[in-house]
């Protein structure tokens, strides 16, 4: 076998460093930013939150020339002195201490998590070690919705203790805030909350017990043909049923508890609307002047300092760069998005006009998926109410009055099925014709149900209501 040597020229695209770094910044979540900025200003000294003060840098040049500093890079650092790199002509105002509104609390405190509040109420309700030890690992295998997903013979197995032993921290940890964490399904979930409220001799009791399976599929007529009561008692109960709560790790702990900080804010203002980067509870971050000025007189530090300034004064740039680059791009992209959905800002969802990334891509001059990345996990604030940016992206629907977006059309089915007969719900079929009747919109069934589903509507068998309302 003969060995060859050969050139062959192909064009390739690398990415450096610093562009992956950029680019992770541009994707990063509002709220990881802040705590990558916060770590980066903790152990870079060229970072810090204290503002440079332009009088002292007016009578530093005065006084000698400046030292060229090391062309690691070609981006003028100086600029980052000041705040132009969080652009121009915005309002990026900060709330501070002399602020009237100004909280200290708002401000610096932070939310208690769900794991936290129960680890607390564990080391406070049990006293033995292996009664913690039970109670922590029950802890640490809760499902999202705070419900027990590993079985009871595993952890005993894990800890070495007995089935009992379990048991017995498990029926008081049901009883932790919020009741019901730790079941190990929905029927014992709302069980224990009933018994918490002292209703186990209650019709809602029974129906949960006996006839849950009956319950959940809306089979009501099969209740009322074995429970001896008034249809209006039983009625009753299962309203009361509705009141619990099935995912105890929800409302305060779970995702609907938490709060939505939106990246961009849109305003009207007089006839135009504008867009602004929301800067409020973010943190300041500036080059530290005092490295800098330490860097350029290198002639009083050894080749391992200086390597060491230059390498952190780079990093400091870059996540600067990145920080300017980010907010640029969600602007351009927000300014776009009012350019095309002006209809919706001023009236609202049914006013929503087909856009899809291709519509960003051009006018930012990034690609499509590039913008799809930056737009993950992230808001504006409008005047019709805050939204993740992908919600203004969705498909083309023809009518025959003209084009509509897909989140239209699943807003109109939205209010279809709200004034519907609740007892005699209307079939997916039957959307299909209203919405052509009435809309002038053609679509197919199997259409409706996915709109219907994404809109987390149930079918129309479990919509269905057995009762009239009670008064």
């Amino acid at each position: 076998m003969m060995q060859e040597l050969s050139q062959r020229l192909r064009q390739e695209l690398r990415l450096t460093p610093q562009l992956l770094e950029l680019v992770k910044i541009l994707q990063l979540p509002r709220m990881e930013l802040q705590q990558l900025i916060t770590h980066e200003i903790e152990i870079n000294p060229f970072l810090t939150e204290e503002l440079f003060d332009e009088q002292d840098e007016l009578e530093t040049e005065m006084a000698e020339p400046e030292a060229e500093l090391p062309k690691a890079q070609e981006l003028d650092y100086e600029y980052f002195f000041h705040d132009e790199w969080k652009g121009s002509g915005n309002d990026f105002s900060r709330k501070s201490e002399d602020d009237g509104d100004y909280s200290f609390v708002e401000a610096y405190s932070q939310p208690k998590t769900l794991r936290e509040h129960l680890m607390t109420q564990v080391h406070l309700a049990f006293e033995t070690v292996k009664e913690i030890s039970i109670g922590e690992y029950i802890t640490d295998s809760l499902s999202e919705d705070g419900l027990l997903e590993a079985e009871i013979a595993d952890i005993a197995e894990a800890l070495n203790c007995t089935n009992d032993e379990i048991e017995g921290v498990l029926k008081k940890y049901t009883l932790f805030d919020p009741i019901g964490i730790g079941s190990r399904n929905v029927r014992e979930c709302l069980m224990t909350q009933l018994e918490n409220m002292g209703r186990t001799e209650t019709i809602e009791y029974m129906i949960i017990r006996d006839f849950f399976e009956e319950f959940m599929t809306n089979k009501i007529y099969k209740i009322m043909a074995k429970v001896k009561v008034t249809e209006n008692k039983l009625q009753k109960a299962i309203e009361e049923i509705k009141k619990l709560n099935p995912r105890p790790a929800n409302g305060e702990w779970g995702k609907t508890g938490d709060y939505v900080i939106p990246d961009i804010i849109i305003e009207r203002k007089n006839e135009d609307f504008i867009c602004s980067i929301n800067m409020t509870q973010f943190p300041e971050v500036h080059l530290n002047k005092k490295y800098v000025e330490m860097l350029k007189n290198k002639d009083h530090m050894n080749k391992e300092e200086e390597r060491f300034l230059k390498q952190r004064l780079n990093s400091a740039i870059f996540m600067l760069e990145g920080i300017h680059k980010r907010n640029r791009t969600l602007m351009k992209i927000t300014e776009r998005i009012i350019m095309m959905q002006k209809d919706f800002l001023e009236f609202g969802i049914s006013a929503l006009k087909p856009m899809i990334l291709a519509d960003i891509a051009e006018y930012v001059g990034m690609h499509e998926s590039t913008i799809s990345r930056a737009l993950e996990s992230k808001y504006v604030d409008t005047p019709q109410g805050i939204f993740p940016f992908k919600f203004f992206f969705s498909r083309s629907i023809k009518t025959e009055t003209g084009d509509t977006s897909s989140t239209n059309v699943k807003d109109i089915i939205k209010q279809i099925i709200e004034n519907e007969n609740s007892s005699n719900p209307l079939t997916d079929g039957r959307i299909v014709d209203i919405l052509k009747d009435k809309y002038s919109i053609s679509l197919a069934r199997r259409t409706v149900a996915k709109y219907r589903e994404q809109c987390d509507i149930l079918p129309t068998v479990k919509r269905k209501k057995y009762f009239k309302e009670v008064k």
